[in-house]
């Protein structure tokens, strides 16, 4: 295990070494999130975790979207409340 230093800036921003983003392909505009654990603060790239679900919820040629499906129930919810009245 390296140990790297850096400083924090007086924006709170924080600069990975070069080393570090090599190794875990980390470019412009990556987004992550920060953990406390066990005192110590943990940077996970999002990257790694959005390939692996990106096209999870696509439908399959033929059906609807999540988004359709979810309009269409609501459409349904809105004409029960209507014979109800």
């Amino acid at each position: 295990m390296s140990t790297y230093r850096t400083v924090i800036s007086s924006k709170g921003q924080v600069v990975i070494p070069a080393e570090l983003r090599e190794q875990f392909g980390l470019e412009k505009g990556t987004r992550a999130t920060w953990t406390e654990e066990k005192g110590r603060l943990v940077l996970t790239p999002i990257t790694a975790q959005l390939s692996e679900i990106r096209g999870f919820l696509k439908p399959k040629p033929g059906e609807p979207s999540m988004f359709e499906e979810h309009f269409a129930d609501r459409e349904r919810e809105r004409e029960r409340e209507r014979r109800r009245e």
